[in-house]
């Protein structure tokens, strides 16, 4: 039997506006030594392997597409066939870690005596009583700092900590926006060719992303009234269209936007002087947004806050604080120096190159599929 890993993870299908989705296509897409098997839906359309890849599988383990949330019964569903059906060499979860779905994919893994490697998808609010967390034989953090907050947790519990390692996750693969894709959007949002705008590509309600961006606003109609913020966000909760109205009565609308779920985040982001991104929680994103990975692949410069797992991005402006003067001095020089601009595009690519292209990040993964099933079978 050749060797095979099955991703444990939501469903695999369109949209991939869901960082863990993202990550399990791009991974199981390059795959060259095993093969890659996902779970999907009945129907769902195949992933095309990257040229020199294996052919991924696909499974019909779910019913529904479901949400950000999948929901109980899709869970058990998923379960279930992770019991009865698989025969995989090694599973590989992808999800944030909480004790429920951990309790039940350790139960799992031991009943089936199958290897297991654990990414953390997204980080967890606290990492207390980690051993309910996690169960990976082998567990991936995507940053330095989620990998040090693990270790420390064990340390703190008097526990041995299971293998650790970091892995960031890929830059999909995107298709760059044209000039008119670029220009309808900002058709749509009543900006014309000249008006320039930083764009905030981030939740409202979980951070301090959306208050400091809003602050940076307030700054800018004064220091460069010609200038526009964009706020990009999804509705994860009934608060986001709350915090939305709030910022919208408050700010000038003449040098604001509010975009809510736009399916043209891309194009959007292209025709943006920067993306600001001053956010100290990234509770339900992926370690390094997805998001921030694009927009430094479309060569748009990223303002990121320097704490947290943002400290792992390379290439970029990393802001000490959250104090919107601070801000405003970065975002200033984007929108009036080009140089700048073109620097710090040119960084941007390189760290891609060095850290986050799918294939370099597959054979990470790969390597450790291989040395967990070299283990099973007692070499």
């Amino acid at each position: 039997m050749s060797e095979s890993v099955l991703f444990v993870s939501k469903p695999i299908a369109p949209p991939f506006h869901d960082g863990s989705k993202c990550l399990v296509r791009d991974v199981a897409r390059n795959l060259t030594r095993i093969e890659p098997i996902v779970m999907a839906l009945p129907g769902a359309p195949e992933l095309v392997p990257a040229s020199g890849a294996l052919r991924v599988r696909a499974v019909s383990a779910y019913g529904a597409p479901g949400g950000f949330t999948p929901a109980l019964s899709a869970n058990l569903r998923a379960a279930a066939w992770l019991f009865l059906r698989s025969r995989a060499s090694v599973w590989h979860f992808v999800f944030a870690p909480n004790p429920r779905t951990s309790r039940a994919g350790r139960m799992l893994s031991r009943l089936r005596k199958t290897k297991v490697v654990q990414t953390v998808a997204s980080p967890p609010r606290t990492f207390e009583r980690p051993e309910h967390l996690f169960f990976g034989d082998t567990v991936v953090a995507q940053s330095t700092w989620t990998r040090r907050s693990i270790e420390r947790a064990y340390e703190q519990a008097g526990l041995r900590p299971p293998r650790l390692c970091v892995i960031p996750p890929p830059v999909p693969e995107i298709a760059v926006p044209s000039a008119d894709d670029v220009a309808r959007v900002r058709a749509e949002i009543g900006l014309d060719a000249a008006t320039n705008y930083l764009i905030y590509p981030g939740d409202l309600e979980t951070s301090a992303g959306a208050e400091t961006t809003a602050l940076l606003a307030e700054r800018l109609a004064r220091s460069a009234p010609e200038a526009v913020i964009v706020f990009a966000y999804r509705l994860k909760s009934p608060r986001a269209s709350e915090v939305a109205a709030e910022l919208k009565q408050r700010l000038d609308p003449k040098r604001t936007r509010f975009v809510e779920n736009t399916p043209n985040i891309l194009a959007l982001m292209s025709g943006a002087r920067a993306v600001v991104f001053p956010v100290d929680d990234l509770w339900g994103k992926v370690d390094l947004p997805i998001v921030l990975l694009e927009a430094m692949e479309l060569g748009v410069p990223v303002i990121a806050l320097d704490r947290g797992p943002l400290q792992d991005l390379s290439g970029v402006v990393k802001v000490p604080t959250l104090d919107a003067e601070a801000w405003e001095r970065e975002a200033s020089a984007f929108l009036r120096e080009p140089a700048r601009r073109a620097s710090i595009a040119e960084s941007q690519r390189q760290a891609l190159d060095l850290r986050h292209r799918a294939r370099s990040v597959a054979r990470a993964y790969e390597d450790s599929y291989l040395e967990l099933i070299a283990e099973s079978r007692g070499h």
